[in-house]
């Protein structure tokens, strides 16, 4: 019985003792923006901005650069030439292996229009 006693003047002069303290320590906010802090805002956000330039760098090297610009030629189709005939119509020359095929393209519909053996043999191209 002597223990429970015991206990509660313990509890009460620890909490009041702690409570006391930080009523007399005045709380002093931060200052908002200094030099050292505006610097760091600067640099992380250059280094945000450098880290997204190379992302795109690294996934334009990769996903279109292809064998369509490094000219090895085993891309099976490349568009050889196009013309734009009205505001959503176009005339594309599509080369698909030693074929080159006029195809007439609008908004939902694609016609051929004439197919011909690709002219001056396979290394030459328009």
């Amino acid at each position: 019985m002597r223990r429970g006693f015991l206990l509660v003047p313990m509890l009460g002069g620890s909490l009041s003792s702690w409570s006391s303290e930080s009523v007399k320590a005045p709380y002093a906010p931060p200052e908002v923006l200094t030099w050292s802090s505006g610097l760091q805002i600067v640099f992380s956000l250059v280094l945000v901005l450098a880290l997204m330039a190379a992302v795109a760098w690294v996934l334009k090297k990769f996903q279109w650069g292809g064998a369509r610009n490094s000219g090895r030629g085993t891309e099976p189709l490349r568009i050889v030439s196009s013309l734009a005939v009205g505001q959503r119509e176009r005339v594309v020359l599509v080369e698909v292996q030693d074929t080159w095929v006029m195809v007439g393209v609008a908004p939902g519909h694609v016609q051929t229009l004439h197919v011909l053996p690709r002219p001056g043999g396979k290394g030459v191209s328009l």
